[in-house]
């Protein structure tokens, strides 16, 4: 049974939740939003760290490529240099063609150690020694 007490405060305890939520609001929407904010600044904190560290692992992975990429054109370009340049037994380089006139400067023949080596090499190969200008 309800007594016409109960009843008067139910109605009362209606009207002070009713009078009190505003005032409750008002107290505790400012600390909802300021926990909120806190909240989505760490989410955006911790977001923008882990797109560094993606961007950064494409970035080691470019490195990567681009080094690999480098050693593969050294290497290419040191078998081409070994196949294209002709050396001699002594590891040197000989630019002539075959066949060419093996040529020394004049002030190089003037030197009879450096003349002799050369005139022996042409003997060698079996084509001429020419004494070119300076």
């Amino acid at each position: 049974m309800t007594t016409p007490n109960d009843t008067s405060n139910d109605a009362q305890a209606k009207a002070l939740v009713a009078a009190l939520a505003p005032l409750i609001a008002e107290a505790i929407i400012p600390q909802l939003a300021a926990k909120v904010e806190e909240q989505v600044k760490g989410i955006k904190t911790k977001n923008d760290e882990l797109l560094d560290k993606l961007a950064n692992l494409k970035k080691d992975d470019e490195i990567a490529a681009q080094i690999k990429a480098g050693d593969d054109l050294m290497a290419q370009t040191k078998a081409l240099l070994e196949r294209a340049v002709p050396k001699n037994d002594k590891g040197l380089v000989d630019f002539r063609k075959a066949g060419e006139p093996l040529k020394i400067s004049r002030a190089d023949a003037r030197d009879v150690a450096l003349y002799k080596k050369a005139k022996a090499l042409a003997a060698e190969q079996g084509v001429p020694l020419e004494i070119v200008q300076d």
